[in-house]
């Protein structure tokens, strides 16, 4: 009699075990389940979140700052032209307009100087290689020509100087910033003038509004020539510039 009991004890225990056993295997079963289907796949899915791509790649379109930059710059131009023998002082107006995509941009620039006889037309390819803008702290090198009439000679004698060109600026602050350049002209050959070469400095400082820029700029522009009977080996000018300059 005691050993049915016993055995039925055990069998009871042995059932209870089983019961809890299998239920936790069947608790396990059913998370790892859940697990897989966490990272299940979908065709379903993966279209949704194409849509969405689609819709988040337009907002960033819509919203991305334009690769197009341009600007246009006026100015009152003071200076004094120094001749070997002469000194005048001169007012004129000085135009500039720039065109970028992206870190390459396209410039031209003009100078008539009616009293003089003479007139500047300058045409330059930027290359932006450090700042993001051209409303930023920039560095830019440039490669151009300066095309440079002087009608008021018999003939008319036309220079066209290659050139080249770095230009740094640097905002000091929100509003505030200063700028400089540096261009080589390199030999032209010149009937009247003989071997042409020369260079022009240029630093400012500016205060800029959103689009709009007030600037100051002193400088120096020198023509060299080569032709000893030349009456003037050296023509320099020297003066400021004020302006104002709108960016779109």
């Amino acid at each position: 009699m005691m050993k049915n009991r016993v055995a039925i004890l055990l069998l009871i225990l042995f059932h209870l075990v089983a019961y809890n056993s299998w239920g936790q295997t069947q608790l396990n079963f059913s998370e790892r389940a859940k697990k897989r289907e966490g990272s299940r796949w979908t065709l379903a899915e993966w279209l949704a979140q194409k849509d969405r791509n689609k819709l988040m790649d337009q907002w960033l379109w819509l919203n991305a700052p334009s690769p197009y930059e341009f600007s246009l710059l006026a100015a009152n131009n003071y200076y004094k032209k120094k001749l070997t023998s002469d000194e005048k002082e001169y007012t004129i107006t000085s135009l500039e307009a720039s065109a970028y995509a992206n870190i390459f941009g396209l410039s031209v620039e003009y100078d008539k100087r009616g009293d003089e006889n003479e007139n500047d037309l300058n045409g330059l390819f930027n290359v932006r290689v450090l700042g993001s803008s051209i409303q930023s702290s920039s560095l830019t090198l440039s490669f151009g020509q300066r095309t440079r009439t002087f009608s008021g000679l018999d003939p008319a004698s036309i220079t066209r100087n290659q050139f080249y060109q770095a230009a740094l600026q640097l905002y000091i602050g929100r509003y505030f910033g200063i700028n400089g350049s540096y261009r080589s002209y390199m030999s032209y050959a010149d009937p009247y003038f003989g071997e042409v070469t020369g260079y022009q400095n240029q630093a400012g400082a500016f205060i800029e509004f959103e689009f709009l820029r007030i600037y100051g700029v002193y400088y120096q522009d020198i023509q060299k020539n080569a032709n000893p009977t030349t009456p003037d080996p050296e023509i320099k000018r020297e003066g400021v510039k004020t302006g104002l300059q709108f960016f779109f």
